[in-house]
């Protein structure tokens, strides 16, 4: 699915969504909202062939208002598994069967893992198909933000200068960009307030650069713009603190 039709899909249910909060309803609870989250990542587009199936945790922050718009921000870090396809990552400085020399002429032990992390702000909107649960609902988010992607290299042993910094700048990859990403979920606040959470699938869209002027495995510099995709399944886990709510009064006769 394009990224075109992504947008058009979710602006048609945020116009509906609008839609049916014009009708005269009952409002909802409103609230500060702190959170933190898990998500499964899988990645595509320009990074997909370092990139490929990964977790990210995060902190949230947001307020609820009376009408379930959710005005949030929020931070994530991801963290990967090896790199699919480290001889592109490392070229020539590896030998011929993809083992790296330490400098004492044995082969280091290193790994090559997935790193990034974003941040955003958002908007979210709790639809109101039912009264059940004010405060629950199938909900939708738009999220813009900031991101920062990178390989790791660890050379367990510190034995291979030819990765370490400064040279490993060279091999990392490190990029940063703008994201765009949107995101279909169920809220659900309990009316016990014990159990809160939140489920969704998101889609990101980072347009991102690369930061280092030169790629050592290539010998090219590389400044072209590219675009990076990523699927959410994440789960969020929500501490609301309610605003205003009603005093119970008691009468005695």
């Amino acid at each position: 699915m394009s990224v075109k039709r992504v947008f058009k899909i979710f602006l048609g249910l945020i116009i509906f969504s609008s839609e049916m909060n014009a009708q005269e309803m009952p409002k909802s609870d409103r609230a500060w909202i702190f959170g933190a989250s898990i998500g499964l990542n899988n990645c595509e587009g320009a990074w997909s062939d370092r990139f490929t199936n990964n977790l990210s945790i995060g902190g949230h922050l947001a307020r609820k208002t009376s009408s379930n718009w959710i005005l949030s921000a929020e931070w994530n870090y991801l963290s990967g598994g090896e790199t699919p396809n480290r001889n592109a990552i490392l070229g020539t400085i590896q030998t011929v069967n993809g083992n790296l020399l330490s400098s004492s002429g044995s082969f280091a032990t290193y790994n090559i893992n997935q790193r990034a992390t974003f941040f955003s702000v958002g908007l979210e909107k709790v639809l109101p198909f039912w009264n059940t649960n004010l405060n629950s609902g199938p909900s939708l988010g738009f999220y813009a933000g900031y991101t920062w992607h990178w390989l790791n290299l660890d050379n367990v042993g510190n034995d291979a200068p030819q990765i370490l910094e400064p040279y490993s700048y060279g091999y990392d990859r490190m990029s940063r960009g703008f994201n765009l990403s949107q995101s279909f979920g169920y809220l659900y606040l309990s009316k016990s307030r014990l159990i809160n959470f939140r489920v969704s699938f998101d889609i990101m869209q980072i347009w991102s650069r690369d930061l280092r002027a030169y790629d050592y495995a290539t010998g090219l510099i590389n400044q072209n713009p590219q675009l990076d995709l990523m699927y959410t399944l994440k789960l969020k886990w929500y501490i609301p603190i309610y605003l205003g709510q009603k005093k119970e009064e008691y009468y005695y006769n």
